[in-house]
């Protein structure tokens, strides 16, 4: 349903050679990131702008909790311009909630920005605004 990819900036993975065949093994980051595209409701603070959407499901693979808010998220364009979704917070129904998940946890909403384009990656960071996760929109 979900297809993901993601990195991490403020848990990097870290790649270590394994074996003598030289294969190397890829530590999970602290986050993973599911990203869908989806349609938005508007709620009845709508101004009435075009809203562009992604379900996300956002889940703790870490063993500390995990902070999820709408502002941590930005959503990057098939143009690759970066689209800021605080313009659009109360505009439309099932926004992802603002709230901590205990490891192994997960959370699931919309996050849209203002405007009519193809999402194509979307990216979450901390509460300092250091990149946890990216996954590409299917």
């Amino acid at each position: 349903m979900f297809a993901s990819a993601w990195t991490s900036q403020a848990a990097p993975a870290q790649a270590q050679p394994h074996g003598a065949a030289g294969a190397v093994v890829v530590k999970p980051g602290p986050v993973k990131l599911d990203a869908k595209r989806a349609q938005a409701q508007d709620s009845v603070l709508n101004t009435g702008t075009p809203l562009s959407c992604v379900r996300v499901t956002v889940t703790n693979q870490s063993g500390d909790d995990v902070d999820v808010n709408p502002l941590y998220f930005s959503i990057t364009d098939t143009g690759n311009t970066k689209h800021d979704p605080g313009s659009a917070l109360g505009e439309y129904d099932g926004e992802i909630a603002a709230t901590t998940l205990a490891p192994h946890e997960n959370v699931k909403g919309l996050v849209c920005a203002e405007g009519h384009f193809q999402p194509k990656v979307v990216a979450m960071t901390d509460a300092l605004f250091s990149e946890i996760a990216r996954a590409n929109v299917h």
